[in-house]
């Protein structure tokens, strides 16, 4: 269900008193070690790792002239749990907790800072439970006719996660993994389904692209919750036509699969694709033509629409700031109104930034129209 902004702020209590909690090894910074923390941040983004940091001014020892807990409480490893909100908001179902968990994450960095004026300080930083999938180089025997769902789901648990996938349905004959890391060969697997593929929390989703908006999580109009918001309108990385060739090893013929404008998946009723603007812009066709392992007329059927649904996602895009609300994470949409008829509307959240410093609580995201 949809909430509203006096929906929200009857849950955050007027959004007065930011708050925060951090878990390292399950042991509280704030209330078991009382630590003076300035600044935490959550990125959460659809490609890459979600990324936090959060800086620490009181670990500096004047009489040893050195830090504590730099290599124990902040080894690299440790286990990070980040919670955001506001204080005495009422519990979030399911998990009935007064803050909501932004990421689980592991320390990857610390850096130090000795000012001319003020504390030494550290920030400590780190990634979500995928950024081990990003390491090393590695080949596995071949997965035979198997869907690349399955496959996904076979690697997922190596890294902790618990996979969350939607069937490919596809059997490929053969599916190899030639000197690529896990991260580089899931996003292969990713790419070609036309899919996306994140981690949240504990989980690895691989689902995929939406085709049409699901129902917002969270309503904003300008003024109102909806501090700024910058869309924009453009044509650069459009085209007109998609036209994706493979070979069928069993007829041993080629095979084609074609998408034209007018033709993505998703596109709202009655509304011009960038591809259509496109075409009355340049008096030739702006195609793009792509030779990939596809096996069958229905698969390159099948890329060739991810592809032209892909770029279609680019044509109107923006960049806003909320006041903090734990509720927008991306892979989900959220309702921006109040800015005219073309640009109120429900928006895909592809990254968003949760900081809580000295000047409260802010959000800030990055979007895209996935009915364009």
């Amino acid at each position: 269900m949809t909430k509203t902004l006096v929906e929200l702020e009857n849950d955050h209590r007027g959004f007065y008193v930011p708050a925060y909690e951090i878990l390292v090894n399950n042991r509280n910074l704030l209330t078991q070690l009382f630590m003076e923390i300035s600044s935490v941040q959550v990125e959460n983004i659809l490609k890459g790792g979600d990324h936090f940091s959060f800086t620490v001014n009181s670990t500096f020892n004047f009489e040893k002239k050195d830090f504590e807990h730099l290599e124990d409480t902040f080894a690299f490893g440790n286990s990070v749990v980040i919670s955001m909100g506001y204080e005495n908001s009422k519990p979030q179902p399911p998990d009935d907790t007064v803050l909501r968990v932004m990421i689980l994450g592991k320390i990857t960095a610390v850096q130090t800072s000795f000012p001319a004026s003020g504390l030494p300080q550290i920030t400590v930083s780190g990634y979500d439970r995928t950024y081990c999938m990003g390491k090393g180089k590695k080949s596995r025997p071949p997965w035979q006719n198997k869907t690349d769902s399955f496959v996904v789901s076979q690697i997922a648990p190596e890294y902790g996660l618990k996979p969350q996938v939607v069937d490919t349905v596809v059997q490929h004959p053969s599916t190899h993994q030639n000197q690529e890391s896990d991260a580089q060969f899931i996003e292969r697997l990713t790419t070609r389904n036309g899919y996306e593929c994140f981690a949240r929390k504990e989980d690895l989703i691989f689902r995929p692209r939406p085709k049409k908006p699901q129902e917002p999580v969270i309503s904003l109009e300008w003024g109102k919750g909806l501090l700024s918001f910058s869309p924009e309108i453009n044509i650069a990385e459009q085209i007109t036509k998609v036209e994706v060739r493979g070979w069928d090893i069993n007829t041993k013929k080629e095979v084609v699969g074609t998408a034209e404008a007018g033709e993505e998946p998703g596109r709202a009723q009655g509304r011009t694709s960038g591809a259509e603007v496109l075409k009355k812009v340049c008096r030739e066709q702006a195609e793009l033509k792509v030779r990939e392992s596809v096996f069958s007329k229905q698969e390159a059927k099948r890329r060739a629409d991810a592809i032209l649904k892909e770029r279609a996602e680019q044509f109107v895009q923006g960049s806003g700031e909320s006041i903090g609300m734990p509720e927008i994470e991306a892979g989900t949409y959220i309702e921006l109104k109040g800015m005219g008829k073309l640009f109120s509307r429900s928006y895909y959240i592809q990254q968003c930034t949760h900081t809580i410093n000295n000047s409260g609580y802010r959000t800030t995201f990055k979007t895209k129209d996935t009915t364009s």
